[in-house]
């Protein structure tokens, strides 16, 4: 026997040993947490995805435009822009390009939101200019729920409900009578699409 293939079969060998020395739990556990990674990854993409839309569909009357939603946020224009159209003001802005001028831009817009009693949770002026991407979702998020759905009236609403609680009364309203289906949290409520499909059900 040769000894490239003494050391195939040491190799395979020694793979095997290693194989089986791990508890059968521990890989079951390890591949429930690539595939829990694989659907965050992807709940991600879509949320980006989603967001963009949104962004470019209320920034096109500034003849502005979003490829990228965590890089072309950072520098504060296309965030002070789209606040600007939301709100009907005019905010001031930063004209140069150093960092400096991105982070006061980012702060600006930051500022304005505060503002108007907007709850921004752990969000600096830095995470959007690095481009942070679960924040600057949790941001355009958060301006969604002030601006778009803060309005929204639903029967039996509280006085004091919140913007996302008056959403997660709606959902539920536009499910009732479809049997099996309950909309209890925006997370895993939505999980196996069911009930987005009732919700359009229901509008067809």
């Amino acid at each position: 026997m040769s000894s490239q293939q003494k050391r195939r079969e040491y190799s395979t060998d020694s793979l095997e040993r290693e194989r089986d020395r791990i508890p059968s739990d521990d890989l079951y556990y390890q591949g429930m947490l690539k595939a829990l990674e694989g659907r965050k990854d992807e709940r991600d993409r879509v949320q980006k995805k989603t967001f963009t839309k949104w962004v470019n569909k209320h920034l096109i009357k500034t003849q502005r435009h979003v490829n990228d939603l965590y890089e072309d946020l950072r520098d504060g224009h296309n965030l002070i822009s789209l606040l600007e159209v939301l709100s009907g003001e005019t905010l001031p802005r930063e004209r140069g390009r150093m960092r400096f001028h991105k982070l006061q831009n980012v702060q600006i817009a930051l500022d304005f939101l505060r503002h108007r009693q907007v709850k921004l949770v752990n969000i600096r002026n830095d995470d959007i200019a690095d481009g942070n991407p679960k924040l600057t979702l949790g941001l355009i998020w958060t301006i969604i729920l002030h601006f778009q759905i803060s309005d929204i009236q639903v029967n039996g609403q509280s006085d004091d409900m919140s913007a996302k609680e008056k959403l997660l009364l709606w959902s539920q309203r536009m499910v009732e009578g479809y049997h099996g289906i309950r909309c209890d949290n925006f997370t895993t409520s939505w999980r196996d699409g069911k009930l987005f499909n009732a919700v359009i059900h229901k509008h067809e």
